[in-house]
């Protein structure tokens, strides 16, 4: 069975390790996967990344949407409520007339955010094969939050959305009317890897009428495994002899990840004396990862940063060293963390939302607590914490779980028994042949490449839905507006910053006359003070050889001397002894 696995990237977040994850376990069942992302960090030569073929032509529609609505209609007007991604849908990269694309089977959507928007997810749709779209989070049936935070405006209109505090033409409910527009018709099956996801798409608006399926995520059992705890922590310099709880992930700072919460219910167990006396004797660690974990303070307990973890490797190292992941999330799907730590042999202590009870068993695989309570995930951390013992026994639980099902295998077996009943089922006629659209993109001078070097260019498609085209101009200006100020303010700012350095850049001029200056009469010192010693040298060499004269010439005069008295000598003696015969 051909398949085309479609994802922003390959292996960067969760979202994409997972999707790629499937794309491997399909590999390893036989089946012919590929990969069709926008940004691709492997090296698997089954995977292809998507480039731009039409820049000059989209570039200002791309800047508009991408950079003007996207940065100051959106991101400026975002409320406290959450930190957590809100992404306009357009514009998106049209796959449709793809060789890859046209010869699948099925094509299965993943995290497409930034890459595909309801126009060229209805490209593929009116194709006439069957698609499924696996969510990783809420972006596909909301008006642009990928996190609801709670509101249920997507089983309706998206109207007045709270995560916009500035949104006078009601953008979310343009894009969320354009989505349920658009896909109308389509042979879509949605699949989502917890029952809460899934409960959350049934009532959605756009996916109400749809096939929902619960599938879970997977990961690779036979890398995250359990090795001894000494080891793991030695590796990182951890002290072996302490009770380790670990928490992270891919941003730390972001809200619904439950870091505020995590240090409530640490102040929580401080309160215990019992928790107390680990901490004055130096018997416990937080051990954080992701980006930004290095700002993170804990107070009273030491904080080890571990950054972000880039590698398979460094996550099975981080997890096996903790005996415990304190997963205090306020709304997730089925986090990989989770199950990574789990595979490693970690009991998981958590909030029971999202997807974390399909896979904690609360006094079997880890702790639960109620969403939101803190003294109860506090109370679940120091049940933990001080009984070793269930520690063991629930690592044993956690291990088995993973193995028996979430392995790759297990996985990618459930994805092909759907793929193969959705191809079995009659399908509807598509709205426009592949073999017309290849024809349409030719006749507009847009050619269909072979895949060369891991690589495809396709085009950029800034066509808009019906419903935000109607604002889309009042949305604009309202942006280029707002940009104005914000973009004299860069500039100012970036003017002062060029006029410190410059004026930084000419006091370093001004030092380097000063040190040139001082450079030349030190160096004319120095040519003065060789002459000097040059000066001194000759005249210590006519010295020298004055004083090897006057050696010589006393060595000399010895010599007479000693011929002399050698003379006298003789002569005296002669003399004694005339005088002696007289």
């Amino acid at each position: 069975m051909k398949v085309v696995q479609v994802s922003t990237y390959d292996i960067q977040g969760g979202a994409a390790r997972s999707a790629y994850r499937l794309h491997r376990g399909l590999l390893q069942l036989g089946e012919d996967s590929q990969m069709l992302v926008r940004h691709k960090d492997s090296t698997d030569d089954s995977v292809y990344c998507i480039t731009p073929a039409n820049t000059a032509e989209t570039f200002d529609e791309e800047l508009y949407l991408s950079t003007v609505i996207q940065g100051y209609y959106i991101n400026s007007h975002r409320t406290d409520i959450s930190n957590t991604l809100f992404s306009l849908p357009y514009p998106g990269y049209d796959l449709s007339a793809l060789p890859l694309v046209q010869a699948a089977d099925v094509v299965n959507l993943h995290w497409v955010a930034y890459y595909q928007s309801p126009v060229t997810l209805h490209k593929l749709f009116v194709l006439g094969k069957p698609v499924v779209w696996t969510l990783h989070d809420q972006w596909g049936f909301t008006g642009g939050c990928h996190m609801a935070t709670r509101c249920e405006g997507y089983r309706h209109d998206c109207h007045a959305c709270p995560q916009l505090a500035d949104d006078p033409f009601n953008l979310p409910k343009a894009v969320l009317r354009d989505k349920v527009e658009l896909f109308s018709g389509a042979d879509l099956t949605i699949v989502t890897p917890s029952r809460w996801m899934a409960s959350c798409a049934t009532e959605s608006r756009l996916f109400k009428d749809m096939q929902v399926r619960v599938i879970p995520n997977s990961l690779e059992t036979d890398a995250f495994r359990p090795f001894p705890k000494a080891q793991a922590r030695e590796s990182i310099g951890l002290p072996v002899e302490t009770v380790i709880l670990l928490f992270g992930a891919t941003d730390v700072k972001e809200k619904l990840k439950g870091f505020r919460e995590l240090m409530a219910a640490v102040q929580y167990c401080l309160a215990r004396q019992e928790f107390q006396r680990l901490v004055d004797s130096d018997s416990i660690r937080l051990l954080c990862f992701g980006r930004g974990s290095e700002e993170l303070g804990a107070g009273r307990i030491p904080v080890v940063s571990l950054g972000y973890l880039g590698s398979d490797e460094e996550m099975r190292v981080a997890c096996a060293a903790a005996d415990i992941l304190v997963l205090p999330s306020l709304e997730d799907n089925l986090p990989n963390t989770m199950l990574e730590a789990m595979s490693c042999g970690t009991p998981v202590v958590a909030f029971a939302v999202g997807g974390i009870p399909d896979v904690v068993v609360d006094g079997v695989t880890g702790r639960l607590a109620p969403p939101g309570d803190v003294p109860s995930l506090g109370d679940a951390i120091l049940d933990l914490v001080f009984n070793s013992d269930e520690r063991e026994l629930m690592a044993q639980n956690c291990r088995k779980a993973m193995v028996d099902g979430y392995s790759l295998h297990v996985q990618a077996r459930r994805y092909l028994e759907l793929y193969q009943d959705l191809c079995r089922q009659p399908r509807t006629c598509a709205q426009s042949e592949p073999e017309d659209l290849v024809a349409e993109q030719l006749e507009a001078g847009r050619t269909v490449p072979e895949p060369t070097g891991g690589t495809l260019p396709v085009c950029l498609e800034s066509t808009l839905g019906p419903h935000f085209r109607r604002i889309y101009e009042r949305v604009l200006s309202k942006a280029l507006r707002e940009s104005f100020p914000a973009r004299e303010k860069a500039y100012q700012a970036s003017e002062a910053d060029r006029a410190a350095r410059l004026e930084q850049i000419n006091r370093l001029a001004d030092l380097l006359q000063e040190s040139e200056a001082d450079r030349a009469a030190r160096l004319e010192n120095i040519n003065r003070l060789t002459e000097l010693l040059q000066e001194s040298e000759a005249d210590r060499a006519a010295r020298l050889e004055v004083i090897r004269n006057q050696e010589c010439r006393i060595r000399q005069l010895e010599d007479e001397l000693r011929l002399l008295e050698s003379r006298v000598e003789v002569r005296l003696r002669r003399r004694l002894s005339q005088l002696l015969k007289g």
